[in-house]
């Protein structure tokens, strides 16, 4: 028995029955729509585990590259959101995670930050502290600086001849024999300045931008040598920053423009530092702080580190290398 509308028979066509009729209706429709959508899930990676419900619902489906089970929406899956967050990555834990690190020799020393973030890890072959992403460790598994380079410097080893050729294109003259690699230094004379360099600059560094002659050359950052990170504030700005070098000139130009230390950590490899520096840097932008100078006011470079100290206190940041580098400075 059934109540149906005049204008719901005659107009619209819907027929006299609107309960059970109209539902063998739908359910027919779902029927031949299901092979067809279940072709579009498998197409986007998804194998439905039950009947097709319908467009908008919920379908329970297996990813077929992880296995993992998931509710999806064939709507939602046509226009391109149907990806699978376990693949990607998003829906790892911090013990999940931490433990696919330490299979890929790598100890973290944070807590997970999430997929494509840098992870500040100490590696477990080499002792070096830097920030692999758990994507590309995922991906690729071990990656570490400090291993990578010394592949790189295999495979770029060079004879006498090619190395001598090197060195004197900087205007540097051998004063003993090629050591026989990229990361060893190698005893020269300077050709401008006449300065003898015992030790002397590494082939790998005068290849790059570094130059060779400590007296000539702009001084950059070595990450293979001893090295510090700093932290220093400033009175008339209201600013603090972190930083890390080599030399104690980078020091030095920061209190000729009235920057005072605060602190400093000591590293035998600046590279380790520098890992340090930069998960700092995420910590501090993290929280939503942005930074507080522009370059046009830091002649020496660094406004990239910097924070007001009306954002965050000098205290924390300190407290926070600390803890982070397990080191008083």
């Amino acid at each position: 028995m059934s109540s149906p509308r005049y204008n719901d028979v005659v107009n619209k066509g819907t027929g006299a029955c609107n309960k059970t009729c109209r539902s063998r209706k739908i359910a027919a429709k779902l029927t031949r729509d299901g092979a067809k959508a279940g072709a579009v899930m498998l197409e986007w990676g998804w194998d439905p585990l039950e009947d097709y419900p319908g467009a908008g619902m919920q379908w329970s489906s297996r990813c077929i590259h992880c296995g993992v089970i998931k509710p999806k929406k064939l709507a939602h899956v046509q226009k391109g959101r149907g990806g699978c967050t376990n693949c990607a990555g998003r829906d790892v834990t911090d013990e999940s995670a931490r433990k696919l690190m330490r299979e890929a020799d790598l100890e973290p020393l944070v807590d997970y930050p999430g997929s494509l973030q840098p992870w500040l890890c100490r590696c477990m072959r080499c002792e070096h502290v830097g920030n692999p992403t758990y994507a590309k460790v995922r991906a690729r598994g071990h990656q570490c600086w400090s291993c990578r380079s010394e592949k790189v410097a295999d495979a770029l080893r060079l004879d006498d001849e090619q190395a001598i050729a090197s060195m004197l294109e900087k205007a540097l003259d051998p004063l003993v024999p090629y050591p026989g690699s990229t990361e060893l230094p190698w005893k020269a004379r300077c050709m401008k300045c006449e300065t003898v360099l015992d030790p002397g600059p590494t082939l790998h560094n005068i290849r790059g931008t570094q130059g060779g002659c400590v007296t000539c050359a702009e001084r950059g950052i070595n990450p293979t040598k001893p090295g510090y990170l700093y932290l220093v504030s400033h009175d008339g700005h209201q600013v603090l920053k972190w930083g890390i070098a080599n030399i104690e000139q980078r020091l030095a130009q920061h209190v000729s423009q009235d920057w005072e230390l605060v602190a400093r950590w000591n590293f035998d490899l600046t590279r380790d530092a520098w890992a340090f520096e930069r998960q700092i840097k995420s910590w501090v932008r993290g929280q939503g702080i942005p930074k507080a100078l522009t370059a046009d006011q830091m002649k020496y470079g660094g406004h990239t580190e910097t924070a007001y100290l009306a954002d965050i206190s000098l205290q924390l940041v300190q407290k926070y290398i600390e803890v982070l580098t397990g080191r008083q400075p």
